[in-house]
């Protein structure tokens, strides 16, 4: 009985180790599988977001109300599918996120190498940069 009994444990323990090892398996082959698919959307996707940030700049150019209600629409629409909208912030240049595309005098030389104005919006897919934000730098030069 001590023997059959000793037969089981170790038989359960092998059997305890065989599905861990099993579920570590499963568990690296869905990260696979989610990278994977992740990669494929972003091919798929993110040319078409690309195009819809091309046509929200367009739209914002016009001066009205319903230009502006699409506006909003379309960036509804694109943080569905996590194209964001870098922030407008004030203070240094941030060549993480912004793109130098022209420069103004600064009126004092604390202003130097802050940001004067945003000339056109930037955009992220999840964590990555789709598109700098295009900015205007104050120069004491």
């Amino acid at each position: 009985m001590r023997d059959e009994l000793a037969a089981l444990g170790d038989q359960f323990r092998r059997r305890l180790l065989n599905d861990r090892e099993t579920r570590r398996s499963i568990d690296g082959l869905l990260a696979d599988l989610d990278h994977t698919r992740r990669a494929a959307e972003g091919r798929i996707l993110q040319p078409l977001l690309y195009d819809l940030v091309l046509l929200v700049d367009r739209v914002e150019r016009e001066d009205d109300a319903f230009a502006d209600s699409v506006a909003a629409e379309l960036l509804v629409l694109l943080e569905k599918y996590g194209m964001t909208r870098i922030p407008v912030t004030r203070g240094p240049f941030n060549p993480g996120t912004q793109e130098a595309v022209g420069v103004i005098a600064a009126l004092s030389p604390e202003q130097s190498g802050d940001v004067a104005e945003v000339v056109r919006h930037g955009y992220r897919l999840e964590e990555r940069i789709v598109r700098p934000q295009q900015v205007r730098v104050y120069t004491d030069r």
